[in-house]
């Protein structure tokens, strides 16, 4: 659960963030308020916070050292998310990598204390 809201918030970040830029005005002070006033970026930055809260539930709970790998099974979240609502492509390479991540984080969570 705790993943899904991380990578559900990234994903409304990337949204709010281009939504609320336009070419050639990074430096604006305009762009800074649009970003501040976007709800993806709130609602982002709202998701985002309570993930927060979570893991830190979460490592007062089970080793920092389990807990944290653990994280990692939401790359292979992030890559199908900003495929699937971004339409970002996710190549061939950058799956792979994904996937080695993954049988790490099965590693780690098969490895005893």
């Amino acid at each position: 659960m705790a993943l899904l809201l991380e990578d559900v918030g990234f994903i409304l970040l990337s949204r709010g963030m281009k939504e609320a830029s336009s070419p050639g005005d990074s430096r604006s002070p305009g762009r800074v308020k649009r970003v501040l006033k976007n709800p993806s970026v709130l609602m982002g930055v709202f998701l985002q916070a309570i993930y927060y809260v979570l893991l830190l539930s979460l490592i007062q709970k089970a080793p920092v050292s389990l807990v944290v790998p653990m994280t990692g099974f939401g790359y292979v979240l992030t890559a199908f998310l900003a495929r699937i609502f971004l339409g970002e492509p996710v190549s061939l390479g950058r799956w792979a990598g994904i996937f080695l991540i993954t049988v790490g984080v099965v590693l780690i969570s098969q490895a005893g204390g």
